[in-house]
């Protein structure tokens, strides 16, 4: 039975596309890089903790990178952060778990303080039981984010479900030992082969019918 369900944020809660590529974009031109990148290369930037972004979207030199990610974190919380949207239905969601009693949490690659802001930003931070993201130092795995909500809802692993866009949500849930449920509507599970094993959700109602599922109808 599910007692908890987890949301990773870009892609999953909120369409941040709009104020994740102009930052990464205005990142890399402050660095003086002007080649053109499409949307297709630039959805990579959502997913991996902030670092990795910029190796895996631009290749860019390890020794760019420290600069980078502050450029990014000053001009996301300038402009970035007020560039998104809930996705539709998603805080009618909330609103219907918690009604039957069920937590809602947030797991996050996004910084800790940032996401916060994002969701008050978002008018729904109230809905959520707990709310972690990655440290300073991004030292913390999707797992270990993971782990972090489920203490703060005292809940068995087995208990809880993992929502998530990407492959690194899922293998996040894997590490955790987290069932997993997969968004087709984000950033990631475009292709049979990224679905594949996967249960799947093209939409909050959805979601919302798969959690009922599990839990027997109630």
């Amino acid at each position: 039975m599910v007692k908890g369900v987890l949301f990773d944020f870009d892609g999953t809660l909120a369409d941040s596309s709009a104020g994740i590529f102009h930052t990464a974009l205005y990142s890399i031109r402050q660095l003086g890089i002007t080649k053109e990148y499409g949307e297709e290369q630039l959805r990579r930037f959502v997913g991996p903790p902030l670092r990795d972004c910029f190796r895996v979207t631009f290749d860019l030199d390890p020794s760019l990178i420290d600069d980078a990610v502050r450029i990014y974190r000053e001009e996301y919380l300038r402009t970035g952060y007020r560039m998104m949207s809930l996705y539709p239905g998603m805080k009618e969601l909330l609103i219907r778990l918690r009604s039957l009693s069920i937590m809602t949490g947030v797991a996050t690659f996004k910084g800790e303080e940032l996401v916060k802001s994002c969701l008050d930003n978002l008018g729904v931070l109230s809905l959520f039981d707990s709310v972690h993201g990655s440290d300073e130092r991004e030292s913390r795995t999707k797992g270990d984010i993971i782990r972090l909500v489920l203490s703060d809802m005292a809940i068995d692993r087995s208990e809880a479900l993992m929502v998530g866009d990407t492959v690194n949500d899922r293998r996040g849930a894997e590490d955790a030992g987290v069932p997993f449920l997969a968004v087709t509507y984000g950033f990631g599970f475009r292709t049979a082969d990224e679905r594949k094993e996967c249960m799947c959700a093209g939409d909050t109602e959805e979601i919302f019918r798969m959690i009922e599922d599990i839990n027997g109808g109630r």
